[in-house]
């Protein structure tokens, strides 16, 4: 018996089924219990086994409801969905260690600079991983003459592609900067957008790279995707193993490739991306590889996945009364 908790479950009813088939395939008895601030109106709560309704991520009461959740249902895994609560479990992984449960997150530095857009392209620019080329919004304001229009501007904490908008001219970057130093500027990328999707083992090493194109997004999640290797990114995922201190699991990368073959990285993710379920398809089996982990069996680790694997996601529903 193996009792996992997806925290802030949403809608990612996809996840959800990638660990009930790895469950299934590995011969284990799982228990998938879904949380969100209001279990209600969560299809993923409706899927899994069993719901509970919590606090924001960012409340006090956040970290002792969900203490006290993981020791009522024996929970052995925990398995965060989005950035905001990225940092609170990464910080309280003891607490939930002494109540037997694992956190899937990586160490707080690693968390920190995923986090923080402009700290990702400092680290990655001087470990001399390409990245759009980017500005403080305060450079241009002083020396506009000097940057060419149009940029993209992106809130420096932020996630879903919330707040991401291009401007034309000096007077809309000031409209939509009030507080410059929350926001980073970079130059607009028009190649092909890819997520790549990767797993590294408890010693950091990568132990698969999957990369998809982006065919489609809306509100920040793929809806078309399809699976390509990637030598250029493949050779990035494994630079992370040595960039980056207590990288752990399952995380995902963003970039793009242009018409020379040149890549550039524009933000990480230390969790879980939204596209995942097309790596898993794919062969990408790290729901697999975690529950291996979790219950002290040898992953069976390999980076033998299928390129041309194709999602295609469309709009399905829950129904409930009552």
């Amino acid at each position: 018996m193996i009792n996992v908790l997806f925290s802030s479950a949403g809608r990612r009813v996809a996840l959800i089924n990638t660990f009930r088939n790895a469950a299934k395939a590995l011969g284990l008895d799982i228990t998938l219990i879904a949380v969100d601030m209001d279990p209600s109106w969560s299809p993923a709560c409706y899927v899994a086994d069993m719901a509970c309704r919590v606090d924001r991520c960012t409340s006090d009461a956040f970290i002792p409801q969900m203490l006290e959740i993981c020791r009522k249902h024996r929970v052995n895994l925990i398995v965060p969905t989005i950035d905001t609560e990225l940092m609170v479990f990464s910080e309280n992984r003891a607490l939930f260690a002494e109540a037997g449960a694992q956190i899937h997150v990586s160490d707080p530095e690693f968390v920190s600079i995923a986090r923080d857009k402009a700290a990702t392209v400092r680290v990655l620019t001087d470990n001399h991983i390409p990245v759009p080329e980017s500005w403080r919004v305060m450079d241009i304001l002083n020396n506009a003459c000097q940057f060419p229009f149009p940029v993209l501007i992106k809130p420096r904490d932020g996630s879903c592609s919330n707040g991401i908008s291009v401007v034309s001219n000096i007077e809309e970057l000031f409209e939509k900067t009030r507080n410059p130093e929350d926001w980073l500027v970079q130059e607009v990328c028009t190649g092909q957008e890819y997520t790549i999707n990767c797993y590294y083992d408890r010693s950091r090493r990568c132990v698969s790279c999957v990369p998809h194109i982006r065919r489609f997004v809306r509100d920040g999640e793929v809806c078309f995707a399809q699976t390509e290797r990637v030598p250029e990114f493949t050779a990035i995922a494994h630079r992370f193993s040595e960039i980056f201190q207590g990288i752990q699991g399952c995380i995902c990368f963003q970039g793009f490739k242009h018409g020379d073959g040149s890549v550039r990285v524009f933000e990480i993710n230390a969790r879980f991306g939204g596209g995942y379920p097309i790596c898993d398809r794919a062969g990408g089996s790290f729901a697999r590889w975690l529950l291996q982990e979790v219950t002290g069996r040898q992953p069976d680790y390999h980076d033998n996945w299928r390129e041309g694997v194709r999602m295609l996601r469309y709009d399905e529903a829950v129904f409930t009364e009552g």
